[in-house]
């Protein structure tokens, strides 16, 4: 089945300011980059999450079978808001020799770059019992250890963070095809980043009592995360400087989550330092390669991409 990102989806609008602002959003974040969206009608969907499949059985002639179905999950879901103001002082933007576009488009720029980075947070630490105006991320889909599942730990019990897996491809398995995780965008994706040039604006001051004339661009993006299916992503939380990933624990969670297979591992920079200590001073098996590799950082894991996710925070709570 085709996926397609969330720049695809904007060049497939044939909006351009959108493709821009997208690609901003996309240039340095992981996820953003990788996680297949779609467009769903209005603001709200319902979908199945099959538990478990129907009764049948061998009968003889002249001979019936009870009458089954399968589990449904119904689960509702609803995309979220996320909105945004860029202001440039007039006379600012007036002075400056590049033009007032340029520091516009500057400002602009660090508003796709905030976008981004809120859409990701929510991935990971979104609670929409704590916050209503969140979506659930994977901390509350998958919000702790489970024996032979697909949440390991490392051991650690304060001042800790993740390694989170994402399958991003559907699951042929003997239960029919699982669709794993998502990203949507509402109104059908028709605008994917709506943004506005709104002019000259006068506007309050960080007083918020006196006014000043600005340039201001208005941005809106309604989007949403949905896991389908909670083996499609994966997590080793409680890792710190003493209790540190290892060999077994990723293969335990690539084993773990299958039927699905990980797309990418992510992780924010200290663990991605920690990762880089496995490899010792010998060749250690699993990240494939030889021993001439021994001073390149160790970017996949079994063809699996590790990358950074800075959104990954190292005070998360201890998972247990």
């Amino acid at each position: 089945m085709s996926k397609v990102t969330l720049l695809d989806l904007a060049k497939r609008t044939g909006n351009d300011a959108s493709v821009g602002i997208v690609e901003s959003m996309s240039q340095s974040n992981a996820l953003l980059s990788l996680l297949p969206f779609r467009g769903i009608t209005g603001t709200q969907m319902k979908y199945g999450r099959r538990v478990g499949l129907p009764t049948v059985g061998f009968t003889g002639y002249n001979e019936g079978i009870a009458p089954s179905k399968s589990t449904i999950e119904q689960v509702s879901f609803e995309t979220k808001i996320l909105k945004g103001s860029s202001t440039v002082d007039k006379l600012l933007a007036e002075a400056d020799p590049r033009g007032v576009n340029a520091v516009r488009a500057e400002e602009d720029a660090g508003f796709a770059a905030a976008f981004a980075n809120a859409f990701n947070e929510n991935c990971y630490y979104g609670d929409s019992a704590t916050v209503a105006r969140e979506f659930d991320g994977l901390v509350k889909i998958l919000p702790s250890l489970v024996a032979g599942g697909n949440v390991l730990g490392a051991g650690g019990s304060s001042t800790n963070s993740s390694i989170y897996a994402f399958s991003f491809a559907d699951a042929n398995t003997a239960q029919g095809r699982r669709k794993g995780v998502e990203g949507i965008i509402a109104n059908g994706g028709s605008q994917v980043i709506n943004m506005q040039d709104m002019g000259l604006q006068k506007v309050t001051d960080a007083g918020g009592s006196n006014q000043y004339w600005a340039y201001e661009t208005s941005f809106e993006w309604l989007p949403g995360f949905v896991v389908y299916d909670t083996q499609s992503v994966g997590r080793i939380a409680n890792i710190n400087g003493s209790y540190k990933p290892t060999i077994a624990l990723l293969n335990q969670l690539v084993t773990n989550m299958h039927p699905f297979r990980p797309d990418v591992f992510l992780c924010n920079k200290t663990v991605f330092s920690y990762i880089q200590e496995l490899k010792g001073t010998t060749w250690v098996t699993g990240f494939g390669g030889s021993s001439s590799d021994l001073f390149t950082r160790v970017l996949t894991f079994d063809g699996i991409p590790i990358m950074i996710d800075e959104n990954i925070t190292s005070t998360e709570t201890t998972v247990s």
